[in-house]
């Protein structure tokens, strides 16, 4: 009688701990789901650039259902090899079960990773991307500001460059010597400083160029730069050399 009760009591315990171990199975399969829409719903977050603490919890509750997941699988397959060892009669069945089982606990595992790895995807990829976009803009923004300021700049510095040539012209006597010096001067005084400077007639051919303005850097424009310069300063971008030239108009 004592042997029943002893014997009653461990089936009891068994069927309770499998009836446990059920529920906790048919919780992880059903948690499955839950864990993956939940995960793609709060990592739009990523989208907008914020961190959130919910995504925290909720990358966290994925690895940990990785885990506990693994680690039921792990149970079960030690299970069958102790069970093929002990060339036990059901080993076969419970190696079947256990591959059914495993199969099924590996689909919502795969969903979840599924899931997590697009949605993290398409997130860095707009948030990036935004950034990305935002970067090169104000970059474009800021090379556009810097030319226009360098080509008023160089405005600036030629017309009170032909000023000074214009007067001094009138007040000297026509010396090719000393107008090469007064323009070698004149290139050093501007405010932001010439690099090179020349003094070309109507037709292109070089007159006179000032200091550190040597014959293999000048260009000869072409004459409808000529007929323009007239009425305004002509801005050239020589893109090549990274630099801007200027051309303008002597009176006299």
């Amino acid at each position: 009688m004592a042997v029943s009760r002893m014997n009653l009591s461990r089936l009891s315990r068994l069927r309770f701990q499998r009836r446990i171990a059920t529920y906790v199975n048919i919780g992880l399969i059903c948690l499955a789901p839950v864990l993956a829409l939940v995960t793609y719903l709060i990592l739009g977050p990523i989208d907008q650039g914020r961190e959130s603490n919910l995504l925290r919890v909720i990358l966290l509750c994925d690895l940990l259902y990785l885990l506990a997941l693994t680690a039921l699988v792990m149970q079960r397959v030690m299970q069958i090899v102790a069970l093929r060892r002990q060339k036990s009669a059901g080993s076969q069945l419970h190696l079947r079960l256990t591959g059914v089982f495993s199969a099924m606990s590996l689909l919502p595992t795969a969903t979840v990773a599924v899931f997590a790895v697009l949605s993290i995807n398409m997130g860095f990829e707009a948030w990036f991307s935004d950034r990305v976009q935002g970067v090169i803009a104000d970059s474009l923004e800021a090379a556009q500001a810097y030319e226009q300021e360098q080509v008023r700049g160089l405005k600036e510095d030629i017309a009170a460059l032909a000023s000074d040539l214009e007067t001094y012209r009138r007040t000297a006597i026509n010396d090719p010597q000393l107008l090469r010096q007064r323009l070698s001067d004149a290139q050093e005084n501007v405010q932001r400083g010439l690099k090179e400077a020349f003094i070309i007639d109507d037709t292109g051919d070089l007159i006179l160029r000032g200091n550190r303005s040597y014959l293999f850097d000048y260009e000869e424009p072409s004459s409808e730069l000529i007929q323009t310069a007239i009425r305004e300063i002509v801005i050239i971008p020589d893109i090549p050399n990274n630099e801007l030239r200027a051309l303008t108009y002597l009176n006299g």
